[in-house]
């Protein structure tokens, strides 16, 4: 006998597309919860007013530059980009490699990953002083052009997020399906963050960009800031009630995180290494490089380095490693770390040009800054509703794939 899935809805739940969304419970939530919405909203409006200015003054409002041709917009690329990464590395794990520990996260792990990639590609579109032409990059692609790989593996791959995150919670397909779809994402993730790569390292013009080192380090990268995001959000999620999970997954995850967080740290000094070293340093290598260390740039860049390692330190004990304080201080510095190491990036190809003329630094005018802040409210938004609205929370029985975390018991039907 096949088993049919009756819900119960209760008020102010409603269901579309197979989903229960309790959006009733946001009749419950306290001050401070609503506070923060309008908190967001504001801005939120303040970002669009930005965006609304630069449409109409053009570039005149940006610091970015003939020598600066890419600012705030694509490190926020870079960056988003790289934090979808620990989402997907999470909820594969559960999907391929079994780690059961990490399964009331799946759900958590792949909206996550869906809103930040929605974030690098409306930082894309905002940076567009004609954003409406952006029709044309798909009528008459440039083959040759990696934004054109790039950018259509952040849209297919956060509509697979989307999709993954309704096979989720409906239990559509069940185990299999899920199953299907993860060997689906994983590679367009891959994918996704190499190509992002490329777009640096096939810059032969621009001697710091153009390692093929670029690649590994921007997987390293991306899955450790985004492992370290990702435990982040699920402690927050856990104080506002919305989840509760086991210390042994904080554990296994900060335990994940320390050892992507070396293997990044040893990619990129063994590059420092081959750039500085009397025997392998090329000249112009070194000379741009030094002014990350000692020059306008170090601000930026050498707080990449204490950052990160100091993070290694703080989860290398076996005794402190378990302590919610350390995972979270940890996780912090580690995704300030990578925002920071993708400013830089993103700077060191520009720092000097291809004839060796040093550029003054690039700093976002306030106009980018307001936009780029906007979008960030964007996704804090998307985040705090669904954390009272969607059923988030995954049941413990495995055979149960409930689409409300607020529906009646599962009830047999011949």
């Amino acid at each position: 006998m096949a088993k049919k899935l009756i819900t119960a809805n209760g008020p102010g739940i409603y269901r579309f597309i197979g989903v229960d969304f309790n959006v009733g419970s946001l009749k419950n939530a306290g001050r401070r919860y609503w506070a923060f919405v309008a908190l967001l909203g504001i801005i939120i409006t303040v970002g669009i007013v930005a965006w609304g200015t630069a449409l109409a003054q053009g570039g005149s409002v940006m610091a970015m530059r003939d020598n600066y041709p890419w600012g705030l917009w694509f490190t926020n690329y870079m960056y988003y980009v790289g934090l979808s990464a620990g989402g997907l590395i999470v909820y594969a794990s559960v999907h391929l490699f079994g780690a059961e520990q990490f399964k009331p996260l799946s759900r958590l792990a792949v909206l996550q990953a869906g809103v930040l990639v929605m974030l690098a590609l409306l930082g894309i579109i905002t940076d567009m002083e004609r954003p409406w032409r952006a029709i044309y990059m798909l009528l008459t692609p440039n083959g040759s052009s990696p934004f054109v790989y790039t950018g259509s593996a952040a849209n297919i791959y956060m509509a697979i997020c989307f999709v993954d995150l309704w096979v989720l919670i409906t239990g559509y397909g069940g185990k299999k399906l899920a199953h299907r779809m993860t060997l689906i994402a994983l590679p367009f993730a891959i994918y996704l963050h190499t190509t992002t790569a490329f777009v640096l390292s096939l810059n032969k013009s621009r001697e710091l960009w153009n390692s093929a080192v670029m690649v590994p380090i921007f997987l390293t990268s991306a899955t450790a800031s985004g492992i370290a995001l990702l435990l982040i959000c699920a402690y927050i999620m856990q104080s506002l009630g919305v989840f509760k999970f086991a210390a042994s997954m904080f554990r296994s995850l900060s335990t994940l995180l320390a050892t992507v967080i070396i293997i990044d740290l040893f990619l990129l000094l063994v590059e420092i290494m081959t750039v500085f070293w009397p025997t392998s340093a090329k000249p112009g290598h070194a000379a741009r490089l030094a002014h990350f260390f000692t020059g306008e740039y170090a601000w930026a860049f050498i707080p990449v380095l204490i950052l990160g390692i100091s993070a290694f330190a703080l989860l290398a004990g076996r005794k402190t490693r378990h302590l919610p304080a350390i995972q979270l201080t940890a996780s912090a510095m580690y995704v300030v770390a990578i925002f920071l190491k993708r400013y830089s990036l993103m700077s060191m190809g520009f720092s000097t040009n291809p004839l060796g003329q040093y550029s003054s630094p690039y700093f976002p005018s306030l106009v980018e800054a307001l936009i780029a802040l906007g979008l960030l409210a964007v996704g804090l938004l998307i985040m705090t509703l669904s954390a009272k609205v969607l059923p988030l929370q995954v049941p413990e029985d495995d055979e149960e794939p409930s689409a409300s975390a607020a529906a009646a018991p599962v009830a047999e039907a011949g």
